[in-house]
């Protein structure tokens, strides 16, 4: 009897998922296929008439997903499959297609997994993990063209029983042709957690773990009984009965968890003593709006917008920006939404627009990018002032270092009212203005920021990166990224002191939000909101109602007066 083989990856999409493998071995991208076309006459004119209609019966397919899609209400979802049929309809890639059938003498079918390949390889060169991860897009275009063409078996026709998918990659195309009722979970080798077929996973309620590495196709074979954890990024591969027995009784009871705070979603947010903290969603879809109303929230404190516009190759315009908008805020029934406005560089940046920066981090990004142009700024501001006509849609500025960046925005934004007036189109008159306080600079001038706007968000994230000059991602200096130092707690407690003082609310939106351990410590230091990950709301809901404000207030002086992590800690545990 083989023993289990325990395998880690990332977290993809919750759930607990225990049944037979079945493999997806990459062919696509193998081979010259020389046997196939021995087998006929080779005629260029043939095969490009081949390749086309090829073309035309791929775009049919994932044209009848997006409008299924958009029938139940994954809106975000269908997005994918505009975007892969952008990908579909690349001139490039068919120019260079068409090349190697009339030059090189490749079938349609070889020569657009050649081409398609070449662009794989592009992506991959890239430093931006987010475009990288594209590179499996346009691989899962090519291999349905081919399949197309060669009328080879799609991957969901093989799914026959109930099972856990297997393989290096899998796309969103393929992910959609599998039947929902035997497709148990997913576990890849490779993917990330902004990866089109991870995003389709949460919403469709899949367990998937991604980021497992070669060792998942080297130890699994078809029908290898797999356990797989989608919360934890663990897949045990041949688990034994007591591992079976455990993550048997895990889904059980995540599942009656999942009941309990579903009764609990309509509890008010209020401490044990009776303070009120509002409790927030962050939001990148539509999806996860309407995830974080059947979870309670009391609205969106966190629009990422660049997350609804990073597949395309251009910034959308103000009308599709507008529906996008009007898509996410329709789902929280009237509650308020915070939109931040386009937070692209560092990491994020539109297909083909990244620069070469020594320190992206420190360079050209989020409002800096905004400022400089405003002819991609302004129509973000339009729409968003748009959404606002008849829903609460505030606006949030990101990576704000001085009160002059907030005043130049206000102009813009005056700009932009007086516009919409002109043009007589429906728009909020009075927008609320927030600023992220994620860099130093701006929590030191909180007092001097807090007259200029409506309300403070603080990104924790970025805020304690920059703090403490340690990149997390960087496995030399990822211990120093801690959250509960000292010097950070300062910081938060000066803002939100200077935000008091001249009567604007704080919330905070980073990952110390949606940190259940850390929720009265927040309350203690005065945060009025709190705004999490859709996914963990119910827990923050039941911190917040655990807490004993006053009890927290005096437990959040002496952690922020003391000197040492560890001090933080010890104060904290006891």
């Amino acid at each position: 009897m083989k023993r289990e083989l325990i395998l880690i990856g990332s977290v993809a999409a919750p759930g607990i998922a225990i049944g037979p493998a079945l493999i997806c071995r990459p062919s696509a991208f193998n081979g010259d296929m020389s046997d196939r076309m021995a087998a006929r006459l080779f005629s260029p004119h043939a095969e490009i008439e081949q390749l086309d209609l090829a073309i035309a019966a791929t775009d049919a397919v994932l044209a009848q997903v997006e409008e299924t899609l958009r029938a139940d209400g994954k809106y975000e979802e269908a997005h994918i499959f505009i975007a892969h049929r952008m990908i579909l309809h690349d001139p490039i890639l068919r120019a260079r297609t068409v090349e190697l059938v009339e030059n090189a003498g490749k079938s349609a079918a070889a020569a657009i997994v050649a081409a398609g390949e070449e662009q794989v390889e592009q992506l991959l060169a890239l430093s931006d993990s987010h475009l990288r991860s594209r590179a499996a897009d346009v691989r899962d275009l090519v291999t349905q063209v081919r399949r197309m063409l060669m009328g080879e078996q799609a991957l969901g026709e093989r799914l026959k029983q109930p099972s856990v998918i297997v393989a290096y990659d899998i796309g969103p195309s393929e992910l959609m042709s599998m039947p929902r009722e035997n497709l148990l979970g997913i576990a890849l080798a490779a993917g990330g957690p902004t990866a089109h077929v991870t995003i389709l996973a949460r919403a469709l309620g899949i367990p998937a773990v991604v980021g497992l590495g070669s060792a998942i196709l080297e130890t699994t074979f078809s029908d290898t009984l797999l356990a797989l954890d989608g919360g934890s990024g663990q897949v045990v591969v041949t688990p034994s009965d007591v591992t079976l027995e455990r993550m048997r009784a895990q889904a059980d009871l995540e599942a009656a968890r999942l009941e309990e705070f579903r009764d609990q979603r309509d509890l008010a947010t209020v401490t044990r003593d009776g303070l009120a903290i509002k409790l927030l969603a962050n939001v990148s879809s539509v999806a996860e709006a309407r995830q974080s109303y059947e979870w309670g929230a009391a609205g969106i404190g966190l629009l990422r917008t660049e997350m609804l516009f990073l597949d395309r190759p251009m910034l959308p315009d103000e009308e599709e920006q507008l529906a996008l908008y009007q898509a996410v805020v329709n789902e929280i029934s009237g509650h308020p939404a915070v939109a931040r406005t386009l937070d692209l560089g560092g990491d994020k940046y539109l297909p083909g627009s990244a620069p070469h920066e020594a320190n992206p981090f420190l360079g050209w990004r989020a409002i800096r990018i905004g400022l400089s142009r405003p002819e991609a700024f302004m129509p973000q501001l339009r729409a968003l002032l748009r959404a606002g006509a008849e829903r609460d849609v505030r606006i949030l500025l990101p990576m704000i270092s001085t009160v002059q960046e907030i005043r130049q925005v206000r102009a813009l934004i005056q700009q932009a009212l007086a516009e919409l007036a002109v043009e007589r189109k429906a728009h909020t008159t009075a927008p609320q203005i927030g600023v992220m306080i994620e860099v130093p600079a701006a929590a030191l001038m909180a007092d001097s920021l807090a007259p200029e706007v409506d309300f403070f968000s603080i990104g924790t994230n970025d805020l304690v990166q920059y703090t403490l000059a340690c990149d997390r991602t960087n496995q030399h200096v990822a211990h120093l990224y801690q959250p509960l130092e000292p010097a950070v707690l300062r910081l938060i407690m000066m803002v939100i002191t200077a935000a008091h003082r001249s009567g604007r609310t704080v919330t905070v939106c980073g990952e110390m939000a949606g940190d259940a351990k850390l929720t009265a410590l927040l309350i203690g230091m005065g945060v009025d909101e709190l705004s999490c990950s859709p996914a963990s709301l119910p827990l923050i809901r039941n911190a917040i109602r655990l807490t004993d404000a006053a009890a927290a207030q005096k437990t959040a002086q002496a952690a922020v007066a003391a000197l040492s992590l560890e001090e933080v800690c010890n104060i904290l545990s006891g």
